[in-house]
Parts: C-alpha cells; sequence; structure tokens
C-alpha cells in the first residue's frame, strides 16, 4: 500500500514537473490588449526604426504609404488619388516633392505650379504640424492611446508561420503583435478607415537627410 501511494505521489510530481516544463513560452500571455499594445509600442521605440507600407483612405480616395521610420526622421512616399508625393523629415522640418498638377490643385497659377513640379519644397511650420502621426513616436502613440476602446482579451493566431496576439478595439480594429520579446507591432487594420499598415525591417536605418536646394515656401510668402 505504501508503495502505490509512492508511485502515485511520484506520478503526480512528474506530471507538474511536466506541465510546467510545457507550459506558454509566450511573453504576452495573460496581458490585457492594453498591455499588449502598450509593449508593441515600448518594441518599437526600443527599436529606433521600422519600414512601414499599407493602404489609407483619405476624403473617399485610396492612397497607399511607404514610409523609413527612424527616431524624428521620414524618408518615403505618400500616394493619393493617384499622385505621389515624396516626403522627408530631417533637421527638424519637413519636405514635400510633388508633380505640378499636386500644386495647381491648391490654386497655384500654372506657370508658378510648373516651378515647383518634382522639386522639394520646405513645408511651412503651422502645416508641418500635419505630419506628426506619420512618424515612429507618432504610432507610438497612437498605440498606447487609440482612439477608440481596447478589448480587454487578446487571441492568439499565426502571421506567416510565427505566432502573434490579435489586439482588438470595439470599432473592429485589430493590432496584430509578435508573440516573441521583443512583442513587435507587425500589423494595423481599421476597415472603416479603410486602412491597412504592415511594419518590417526593425531596427534596420537607412540614410536619411534634408534634400539640398529645397523651396522655402514661407520665404516666398513673405517676399
Amino acid at each position: 500500500m505504501r508503495i502505490r501511494q509512492l508511485t502515485a505521489t511520484a506520478g503526480v510530481a512528474a506530471a507538474a514537473l511536466l506541465l510546467t516544463a510545457c507550459g506558454s513560452d509566450s511573453p504576452l500571455e495573460g496581458k490585457s490588449g492594453e498591455e499588449v499594445a502598450a509593449m508593441a509600442a515600448d518594441a518599437l521605440e526600443e527599436a529606433g526604426a521600422v519600414h512601414v507600407t499599407g493602404t489609407m483612405e483619405q476624403d473617399g480616395e485610396e492612397g497607399e504609404i511607404d514610409l523609413q521610420l527612424q527616431g524624428d526622421d521620414v524618408s518615403g512616399s505618400i500616394s493619393l488619388g493617384g499622385v505621389e508625393i515624396g516626403l522627408i523629415v530631417a533637421d527638424g522640418e519637413v519636405f514635400m516633392q510633388a508633380p505640378a498638377d499636386f500644386w495647381a490643385g491648391f490654386g497655384m497659377p500654372e506657370e508658378a505650379a510648373a516651378e515647383f513640379d518634382d522639386a522639394w519644397v520646405i513645408v511651412p511650420s503651422d502645416a508641418a504640424a500635419d505630419f506628426a502621426d506619420f512618424s515612429l513616436a507618432g504610432i507610438a502613440d497612437e498605440l498606447r492611446d487609440p482612439d477608440g476602446d481596447v478589448k480587454e482579451e487578446t487571441r492568439s493566431d499565426e502571421l506567416d508561420g510565427d505566432p502573434v496576439r490579435i489586439v482588438e478595439q470595439e470599432d473592429g480594429s485589430t493590432l496584430t503583435v509578435a508573440d516573441d520579446d521583443p512583442a513587435y507591432p507587425l500589423a494595423m487594420s481599421n476597415e472603416e478607415e479603410g486602412s491597412e499598415l504592415t511594419f518590417s525591417d526593425f531596427g534596420e536605418e537607412q540614410d536619411i537627410s534634408a534634400p539640398a536646394d529645397a523651396i522655402d515656401l514661407t520665404e516666398m510668402m513673405a517676399g
């Protein structure tokens, strides 16, 4: 009887050890949606650089973005309504490059718009503030403090064969986070806004510098 009891006890202990060894390796297990999103924001900031691509919708028009974000700097393009706009943020200034039709669309005479065709233009500081969301810090802030309410529960899934956690908001938008350490944000989707973004190349920096001979709109308007 004593031998049977010892055998049973040993079996229970072995099972407990096995369960412990086979326990979840997920660093996000048991975390709330807000906590997972905050961890993703932290991982993004610690990486210091990321490549963002995807689609968006503005005023009923579909667009695409392809941006390198690193520190306070940005480089890449935004396409909206079939018009591709080059964007650089460097040295604390925002620069845009666009075809003449883009500038003419703001009421600029054709002759004047032609001078801006594919030229880099320094965006005035009051308008430059509108580009704050297109930054690494802007995305991190959005992850920590989204517009909608974040659901408490997250769900497990896979992306390209790797485990991920899906954070959902009440409006249906989702954040896909690598179920790993670091917990990088891998994708964001918002059907209501028609946006879907993908994040990659974490920590891989590129050379981003202010374009030479950029046109200063503020000086032109002052003159």
